[in-house]
């Protein structure tokens, strides 16, 4: 039998081979600790970008008072609004006709039913309106005829018109023709339709603007008032300001 002893170098071999596995076994071990702090890192890295992010845009908003302001106006800024506008509103008048005739069965207008009204100093006055103030108006009106044509023989003309006086004309009791509309209507064809067809259908409307002065007033007439419909929507006299 042979006797074997183990030398230096032997030793120094074999704590070599432990010494390598022992290394490599760990590797996998530090990998994974460093994936987990890298995930780590990138989050905070996340957290603090937005952070930032927040902080600068509440800075920027803080510094912009007039973007919230216009966001959520005030009660007082809407009451400035609207004072504004009614300062700025011209002078109008819209008038409807009446159901009622006087003796000369003559449209009588109404203000302050349905859709009528007055603003501005323009009012009504003995069936006129009253020009409060110079300057340059739109006069316009509209007559919304029915008419029997049983009743004539012949065509039937149809005029209405709106007229104008003013208290420094020398004419001043005697208005004159400011606009006026003429139309014909019921010709012999139709005399002999059905009952339910004798009836001519028309409107006349008139409109243009004029140059007025305080103290005119306008009135309108027609030469069937008694065919003329009282309606608000097809019958109305007005005026605004330009």
């Amino acid at each position: 039998m042979e006797n074997y002893k183990m030398t230096a170098v032997d030793i120094e071999t074999g704590m070599g081979d432990v010494y390598r596995a022992t290394v490599e076994s760990g590797k996998p071990s530090r990998n994974w600790i460093w994936n987990v702090v890298g995930v780590v890192f990138l989050i905070s890295l996340c957290s603090a970008a937005s952070f930032l992010f927040a902080w600068h845009f509440t800075r920027h908003s803080q510094r912009d008072p007039t973007t919230t302001h216009q966001s959520t106006p005030t009660t007082e800024h809407h009451r400035q609004i609207l004072t504004k506008i009614g300062n700025n509103t011209k002078a109008a008048i819209h008038l409807g006709v009446s159901g009622q005739r006087d003796r000369t069965q003559r449209m009588q207008w109404v203000n302050g039913v349905d859709q009528s009204f007055s603003a501005g100093g323009l009012k009504l006055e003995n069936n006129e309106i009253v020009i409060p103030s110079d300057g340059l108006y739109f006069v316009y009106s509209q007559a919304s005829f029915d008419v029997p044509c049983q009743e004539t023989e012949s065509n039937t003309a149809l005029s209405y018109s709106i007229r104008w006086s003013s208290p420094a004309a020398p004419s001043k009791d005697h208005p004159r023709y400011l606009l006026m509309g003429v139309k014909s209507v019921c010709p012999p064809s139709l005399e002999e339709e059905e009952e339910d067809e004798r009836h001519a259908y028309d409107i006349i409307y008139l409109g243009a603007v004029f140059r007025l002065y305080k103290g005119d007033r306008l009135s309108t007439e027609a030469n069937h008032h008694a065919h003329i419909e009282n309606h608000n929507s097809k019958t109305f006299f007005g005026v605004f300001e330009l």
